[in-house]
């Protein structure tokens, strides 16, 4: 297994800075996301990862050893594209042999090994049974297992995904993110997956790394990065949020305590950097399913909030709600067993340790 690690890496095509300094390490054996908007620059970093690409500045290492300027073919990676890239006139078994094929000499393979390689990795794909089928003949589902076992087959000591299911259907996207991080596990494989897909990055990551306009705003686990964002882009771009921009009226150990006027109400939460201060314009982050209701009779508590359901909404497994308060609104879910309608008046409270105080007020900070 490889450790990977890109220190200050930049990528430039003409005025365009695609890749803005960025440095992150992957573990040995773990899968890394690389997550954000379309041009955000997660797939140039993915490609300067296997070589395609080579950066104006910084350096690329598999783990002590400096690659940054080595051919695709020497790195030992495998990368599957989100067009999948199979050959036509394939059948499934020769899609996933051709990398052994063009290789066989050096790696020493006969026809009998290639023809055992192949068929461990169709049975850990679940194609077996499919080898004399053409591409053409499968599911969208289906080809995106021969792509992915075509790329295990060679055994690389880094796997690279660029947003692999981004063609399948909602229901086959959920299944394939279940098998993908089945094999990786099993196989223990270093991992890097390029998506836009938060729900999917989130499912399937021992960590994931946020991107916007070229830059690296945050990594860590996708608990840290859904409950802990440092940054408004990263609170707003996972996850549904209720972002509020108000005034520190105080600040006691971790906790601030911010008047939001449009909810003409103080608001206590978590401050997640210390630029933090007293009479400082900052964002307020609050989760709609960290919202608790609570009865009317209730006494004193800190975040307890009254308002008017303006729209109600079923959504399966909860009821999405937009509540009045004052001048503006939230966005709160309550449970599916509920019964609520338009006009009625709820009390919640809004847990501290789980309303996010940022030191930034636009996207641009």
């Amino acid at each position: 297994m490889t450790r990977v690690r890109l220190e200050n890496v930049t990528k430039i095509y003409g005025r365009v800075i695609a890749v803005d300094n960025v440095t992150f390490e992957v573990e040995s054996g773990e899968l890394f996301t690389l997550l954000g908007p379309s041009g955000c620059g997660k797939t140039t970093t993915l490609r300067i990862i296997a070589g395609f690409e080579v950066p104006e500045h910084g350096r690329v290492y598999f783990d002590e050893n400096d690659v940054t300027y080595l051919k695709p073919y020497h790195r030992n990676t495998a990368m599957v594209f989100q067009n999948y890239a199979l050959w036509p006139h394939m059948t499934v078994y020769d899609n996933v042999a051709y990398g052994l094929r063009i290789r066989k000499k050096v790696l020493k393979l006969t026809e009998e090994d290639i023809k055992k390689r192949v068929r461990e990795v169709l049975e850990l794909v679940k194609l077996e049974g499919l080898e004399d089928r053409y591409p053409l003949q499968l599911s969208g589902g289906q080809q995106q297992r021969v792509a992915l076992a075509r790329a295990l087959v060679v055994q690389p000591s880094v796997l690279l995904l660029d947003e692999p299911l981004s063609n399948l259907d909602a229901k086959l996207r959920i299944e394939m993110r279940e098998e993908i991080k089945r094999i990786q596990k099993k196989l223990g494989i270093t991992t890097i997956y390029v998506t836009h897909d938060q729900i999917e990055a989130m499912s399937i990551s021992d960590r994931i790394a946020v991107m916007n306009k070229g830059k690296l705003l945050q990594y860590g686990s996708p608990r840290e990065i859904y409950f802990r964002p440092r940054k408004l882009f990263v609170a707003d771009f996972i996850g549904r949020s209720n972002i509020y921009v108000g005034e520190v009226t105080g600040v006691e150990d971790k906790y601030a305590t911010v008047y939001i006027e449009e909810l003409d109400s103080h608001i206590k939460g978590v401050m997640v950097s210390d630029e933090v201060k007293s009479r400082k314009k900052v964002s307020v982050v609050i989760r709609p399913e960290t919202v608790k209701l609570v009865e009317k009779s209730i006494g004193k508590m800190e975040n307890l909030f009254k308002g008017k359901i303006d729209l109600a909404m079923f959504m399966g497994e909860k009821i999405e709600t937009r509540v009045k308060i004052a001048n503006s609104s939230m966005i709160i879910y309550i449970p599916n067993y509920m019964v609520v309608s338009p006009g009625e008046e709820i009390v919640f409270h809004i847990p501290p340790e789980n309303t996010i105080v940022i030191p930034e007020i636009t996207m641009e900070d």
